[in-house]
């Protein structure tokens, strides 16, 4: 008796695709829906592999595929590599700027160990073939994790979503020379004043920000100031001025919606490629909320968002770190009895 692997492959991707639609209706905030989404893609793949492969349309998807995961492989990691540099020539020689350059560069040295690890033969000590195997698997477990995030993340900025708030939530950033509203902080500010001015309801705004030590005010005082010039009333605005990171950020602007009566639905307003975290520590505090993001510029992009990334794996290291060991000892395993 045949295996019906074709009806098979066609149940996962109707699975699968219920099951991310369902989790992301159940909640928006849960990062798993990024790993469901990739899921789906894969068994869209093999759906259509099986399925069509013979055809035209199917061969054609495969190829597009092929070109695809050619272009994560060898151009993505050059590019990373081009954005650093825009970086550190844009926003100058920090770190935090340095964050795409070192990932593309990562990138290439795991793709090439991977590569060395399964393919070259005459590698004769077992020690070094299982140490390129594990740096890698590594970067290609967390590059694969990397992708789930920003394909979510990406998802969550075009959900539907309602237009009536009670209150707008936006998380403050750092200010230029301690007293300014840099063009980051500036574009969550008027993305705010848009929710604010399209919300039916009485609506109030909650900036969020501590002051830095290297800082003249607070960031929500400074955010208060901008508002005001731009049109908002300074009774509809809330300052929450004791926050340091983005966790405290909402967990303080909870605290004060809680305190106060009435219907709460809130809007958290932040840049597009921090909105999911956002979500994420909202659902770890039980604070529902609409995550909305406000525009950043394409170039600072990819190494806002890779950072944002490694501020979510810290946060669940020990879960990604054990899921990493268990597929990658089952993996190595089968590529050296294969």
């Amino acid at each position: 008796m045949s295996i019906p692997i074709k009806e098979i492959s066609l149940f996962l991707f109707i699975l699968s695709i219920l099951i991310f639609i369902i989790s992301v209706i159940k909640d928006q905030r849960r990062f798993l829906n990024g790993i469901y989404f990739i899921i789906v893609l894969f068994t869209l793949f093999l759906f259509v592999t099986l399925n069509y492969g013979d055809t035209a349309f199917g061969k054609t998807f495969i190829l597009l595929c092929v070109i695809f995961s050619l272009m994560l492989v060898f151009v993505v990691p050059i590019l990373l590599i081009f954005n650093g540099f825009r970086m550190i020539k844009n926003e100058g020689f920090r770190f935090s700027n340095l964050l795409s350059l070192l990932f593309g560069v990562l990138v290439f040295v795991g793709e090439i160990a991977l590569a060395s690890a399964l393919f070259t033969q005459n590698i004769q000590s077992s020690i070094l073939r299982f140490l390129l195997f594990a740096l890698g698997y590594g970067v290609l477990f967390f590059s694969i994790i990397l992708l789930a995030f920003i394909s979510y993340s990406i998802i969550i900025g075009v959900l539907p979503k309602r237009v009536d708030y009670d209150y707008v939530v936006c998380l403050g950033a750092g200010l230029i020379d301690g007293e300014r509203i840099g063009k980051l902080l500036g574009n969550r500010l008027l993305q705010a004043k848009k929710v604010y001015d399209r919300s039916m309801s009485s609506c109030k705004i909650i900036v969020s920000g501590g002051q830095g030590a290297d800082e003249k005010l607070s960031e929500a005082e400074a955010m208060k100031n901008y508002l005001v010039e731009n049109g908002v009333s300074e009774k509809d605005i809330i300052l929450e001025d004791e926050s340091k990171n983005t966790y405290e950020n909402v967990l303080n602007s909870q605290a004060i919606i809680q305190k106060r009566k009435g219907r709460q639905w809130v809007a958290i307003v932040t840049s597009n490629y921090h909105v999911l975290r956002a979500m994420i520590y909202c659902r770890m505090i039980s604070f529902p909320v609409t995550g909305i993001g406000a525009k950043t510029a394409l170039y600072y992009w990819p190494s806002a968002m890779i950072r944002e990334y490694v501020a979510l794996v810290k946060e669940y290291l020990f879960i990604y770190a054990s899921i990493y060991v268990l597929t990658g000892g089952i993996l190595y395993f089968i590529s050296r009895i294969i």
